[in-house]
């Protein structure tokens, strides 16, 4: 069997990622766990648990264990470990927005997506593609981008390539028209509208917008909407569709944001 560290600031949040990991690359999602931060899965190769621990953010490592580990101290020698995300933080990217989306933010949503490998993944509110990098680097193909500002687009399709990820569509269009802008449907799909202080973009309706966007996207997506949304807007928003666990995220003392997808 296989050991899991989780990262410790939000261990729930760390645990939803590595449920949906396990489903994009071995169709399950069962695991147990034995620790705060420790969960075991059972019935794993050693390439598979690997393959899965390298497209996490929020698991520190893998070990593979012969008993249940009682705490951190019993793992020993991991097996594969996560790989580093903080040299694409927005700032380093060739492109900046304060209010793109963070790697590990960004990778989290992508893995709570359940998002496969050589398939479609959307990015309905694209900005200058923080998601979307993460997606590509995963092994998401094409990635495909939407943003209502030209200028966001064109910045999304710059960072791409400055990080090898060719294989991508981008379109200038409203999220909500996202049904006449694709050609065909896509298989994930993960979205961090704008909110919160450091956002010039906030819409004055953002609860509208965004009711409007999920109706849309359940028509083009066949698997799962990972969201990253204020707390404020999912208490409105929620109710209104069939999603999986709630976490919460604090971001800071004014924002408590909450991670979750609808269900394909």
């Amino acid at each position: 069997m296989h050991a899991f560290l989780l990262a410790g600031d939000n261990p729930d949040l760390a645990l939803l990622e590595l449920k949906g990991a396990l489903r994009a690359e071995v169709g399950r999602t069962d695991v147990e766990l034995v620790h705060p931060r420790i969960a075991i899965v059972r019935g794993l190769k050693d390439e598979e648990a690997e393959i899965v621990v390298r497209r996490l953010a929020r698991t520190h490592s893998c070990h593979r264990v012969e008993e249940e580990p009682q705490g951190p101290e019993d793992l020993g020698r991991p097996l594969a470990t996560r790989e580093k995300l903080a040299d694409r933080k927005p700032h380093l990217r060739p492109v900046f927005r304060p209010d793109s989306t963070e790697p590990f933010l960004a990778r989290t949503l992508v893995n709570v997506a359940a998002a496969p490998r050589g398939e479609p993944f959307l990015d309905p509110m694209c900005n200058v593609g923080g998601i979307l990098i993460e997606a590509g680097l995963i092994g998401c193909r094409p990635v495909i981008g939407i943003d209502v500002r030209e200028e966001m687009v064109r910045g999304a399709r710059e960072n791409l390539e400055a990080y090898g990820i060719r294989d991508h569509e981008l379109h200038v269009a409203k999220a909500q028209d996202v049904e006449s802008v694709l050609e065909g449907p896509v298989a994930a799909c993960a979205l961090d509208p704008p909110y919160g202080r450091a956002s010039h973009s906030r819409p004055r309706d953002p609860v509208r917008l965004l009711m409007e966007v999920l109706d849309a996207l359940t028509n083009v997506v066949e698997g799962r909407v990972a969201l990253a949304v204020a707390d404020d807007v999912w208490k409105e928003v929620g109710p209104s569709f069939d999603h999986g666990p709630v976490v919460e995220d604090r971001v800071h003392s004014s924002l408590t944001r909450v991670v979750t997808y609808l269900r394909g």
